[in-house]
C-alpha cells in the first residue's frame, strides 16, 4: 500500500482568494459598490497567482488555484462593464439636462 501524500502547498491563499473573489463579484453588481469589487477582483487575482505559483513548486493541486484566477478575472471585467456602462448612462443624463 502507498502512503503517498500530497503537498498542500498554496492552498491557504486560494481559500482566500477564492473568498476575496466570490464577495468581490457579488459587490461588483452592486452599482455605488462597483469599484470595491474591482479592488478585490484585482486583490482575488494576486492571491490565485500567489497560491498558484505555490501549488506549481510545491506539486500540490492548482485546481483552487486556477478556479479563484478564473474568478477574479470575471470579477474585474464584470466591473470595468458596470463601471463603464453607469458612466455611459451619467454622461446621457447631463446631456438630456
Amino acid at each position: 500500500m502507498d502512503n503517498y501524500q500530497r503537498s498542500q502547498a498554496g492552498q491557504n491563499i486560494s481559500i482566500a482568494a477564492l473568498i476575496v473573489g466570490a464577495l468581490s463579484i457579488i459587490t461588483s453588481f452592486i452599482p455605488c459598490f462597483n469599484i470595491f469589487g474591482l479592488l478585490g477582483g484585482i486583490i482575488a487575482i494576486i492571491l490565485a497567482s500567489v497560491g498558484l505559483s505555490q501549488a506549481k513548486n510545491g506539486n500540490a493541486p492548482t485546481t483552487l488555484a486556477m478556479i479563484s484566477l478564473f474568478l477574479g478575472i470575471v470579477t474585474v471585467i464584470i466591473s470595468i462593464a458596470f463601471l463603464f456602462v453607469s458612466g455611459l448612462l451619467m454622461a446621457m443624463l447631463v446631456m438630456w439636462s
